[in-house]
């Protein structure tokens, strides 16, 4: 088999495929904003992110990058003879590859079929699959640092029952809640217009479980971490409000999955415009202001592996790691090294030796580079004098560079270690765009992907603490992965992602809709819906004593509390008070019937 004819370039990495799963993008307002504490504002910083990765910016003419203009002399043909010699003068590039190979090698050979792996195989339900990654200790974590803060500011208020203590059952319903909102593409909407229900608009899976009043008094005080050890923590980690649960989360997404032959590396832009030390200003993105966090995503299936977020200089101490690109996705990888995946990272990412070192770890590499990278021979930069549509390629023994010409002085250039030929894609046309520049196209797209099924039905509300914008992400991500292993368990269902996030959004909350239905302080009628919505029989107060029918005066079990309505009528079926406007007047006659 040719090399340029691998197994791992499949029609399956068509993104037209991928994209089958995904809706169109919605948001709505949201007023009310998740405040922060006075004792636990932070330092706030503001840094121009340096990612100006190829989509955020035009390719750039040779003036742009500070080239010689290279239309006023031709370029020296072939001082190396067969090579072409970087600008370093010390890297050279061969023009063609004498000895081609008829074996597939090595480091193109995948041996672990993607798809989940351990407990994951067995996870049939929804909610078995949205377990996998919201795991009992991760509500344990969040309920009882929610807890600890509960605690410490419950003297503010005047009564205990406006600040009792919550518990992984109402955590749950919690997370459930804000899934349910999302998938209603209602999580910035006002939480009044939620949960009110006078004019037939609320969601009545959410009234049910708790309260307005309750819902907001635990978005307030949903916290990640120890708020009593938060000040001591901080002076090594700036992540440190929600570094445990985080990595908790990472742990599992790279526990239960097995990952395509192809993956991505690019960073996201968490919107938020409050406090934050290491909040990044990026013009070219949508929400200009936010966290930036780098992400190891599937291309195919769009799962992810692995996230870091960008904290700037961290203080001295264990959490101290170098924000250098080589450095970065050398950190990123780890979840899949030596097992011969390729990696496709754009031009803030590339360089040589970032794809040498990655064979090391047996991972390839695809990318685009920039064109003020040293290793770059003179002729792969742009030129007026360039035909369009025209490649030139250069080998080494594992690398693969090649620049292309879109149009006049315009190049794109491609460093690749997976491909070792200079073979044209014949479904480019007359494009004639090189294999390697084909097979980046297909594969840049995970990281994008993911932000786009994340809008969709994003869970994240209005919040000003930049810990709540990322424990949002991490419930979104997970909703993504949890749909991933769904899909790869039942290959023959069709599966939509937002019946899937309904479905186990409500196992959620189920829980704590059965609890409260059996609170006697709760309203009747809140307490009779929530046993119809759960399918229970309705549970009957006993009949008047025979010896006195009708005698006795109650209030209409139909009327609401506020109008405390008194009859004497009896309905003869269930034997239950009920007034005039709840009572039918039949003839003896259809009585009869």
């Amino acid at each position: 088999m040719s090399e340029s004819k691998k197994p791992r370039l499949e029609s399956s990495t068509d993104p037209k495929m991928w994209m089958k799963w995904y809706e169109e993008l919605s948001s709505e307002e949201e007023c009310d904003l998740d405040e922060e504490d006075e004792d636990e504002i932070e330092e706030d910083f503001v840094e121009n992110s340096d990612h100006q990765s190829e989509s955020e910016q035009d390719i750039s003419s040779d003036e742009d990058q500070g080239i010689p203009d290279q239309d006023t002399a031709a370029v020296e043909e072939n001082k190396c003879g067969g090579y072409y010699l970087g600008k370093d003068k010390i890297t050279k590039w061969k023009k063609s590859r004498s000895n081609v190979q008829v074996r597939v090698r090595s480091h193109n050979i995948i041996k672990l079929l993607p798809g989940p792996k351990g407990s994951a195989r067995d996870a049939v339900s929804e909610i078995d699959c949205i377990k996998l990654f919201i795991t009992d200790s991760v509500i344990r974590m969040i309920t009882s640092s929610t807890n600890r803060y509960i605690e410490k500011i419950k003297n503010k208020f005047q009564r205990d029952r406006d600040v009792r203590l919550t518990d992984e059952r109402e955590i749950s319903a919690f997370i459930g809640i804000l899934f349910l909102i999302g998938t209603l593409r209602s999580s910035r909407k006002n939480a009044h217009k939620i949960w009110n229900n006078s004019k037939g608009s609320g969601i009545e899976a959410c009234y049910l479980a708790m309260s307005e009043k309750r819902f907001r008094f635990i978005l307030r005080c949903l916290r990640f971490d120890d708020i009593t050890t938060r000040n001591e923590r901080r002076e090594i980690d700036k992540f440190a409000p929600i570094r445990e649960v985080f990595e908790t989360f990472l742990a599992t997404f790279q526990k239960n999955f097995i990952s395509s032959e192809f993956l991505t590396i690019d960073e996201q832009l968490l919107a938020f415009r409050g406090r934050c030390p290491f909040r990044q200003y990026m013009p070219r993105k949508p929400a200009r202001y936010g966290v930036k966090m780098f992400a190891l995503v599937d291309a195919k299936t769009s799962y992810t592996f692995n996230l870091e977020p960008y904290l700037g200089a961290q203080p001295e101490g264990p959490y101290k790691l170098s924000n250098s690109p080589n450095d970065l996705v050398l950190r990123l990888v780890q979840p899949v090294e030596g097992t011969n995946r390729n990696i496709t990272g754009d031009n803030w990412f590339t360089s040589v030796p970032l794809a040498i070192k990655l064979l090391e770890k047996k991972l390839t590499y695809v990318g685009t580079m920039r064109k003020n990278k040293r290793e770059i021979p003179t002729e792969f930069l742009p030129t007026k004098n360039r035909e369009e549509k025209t490649s030139i390629f250069g080998f080494r023994e594992d690398l693969t560079m090649a620049s292309y010409c879109p149009k006049k002085n315009k190049a794109v250039i491609v460093i690749s270690s997976m491909h070792h030929d200079s073979s044209i894609d014949p479904e480019s046309g007359e494009n004639r765009l090189p294999e390697i520049i084909t097979c980046y196209n297909q594969t840049k797209v995970g990281v994008d992907l993911v932000d786009q099924m994340s809008d969709n039905y994003n869970v994240a509300r209005t919040t000003n603490r930049w810990p709540m914008v990322v424990f949002y992400d991490l419930l979104n991500i997970s909703g993504i992965n949890a749909c991933c292993v769904y899909k790869a368990n039942h290959p023959n269902e069709k599966v939509l992602r937002s019946d899937f996030i309904e479905k186990f959004a409500w196992e959620l909350i189920k829980p704590q809709i059965e609890h409260r239905s059996t609170i006697s302080v709760i309203p009747r009628e809140i307490r009779r819906r929530a046993r119809h919505l759960l399918g229970l029989e309705e549970v009957l107060p006993p009949p008047p004593p025979p010896d006195m029918p009708g005698s006795c005066i109650r209030r209409c079990y139909i009327c609401t509390r506020s109008r405390n309505k008194s009859t004497r009528k009896i309905c003869h079926k269930c034997s239950r008070h009920a007034c005039k406007e709840h009572m039918v007047e039949v003839c003896t006659s259809c009585l009869s019937m």
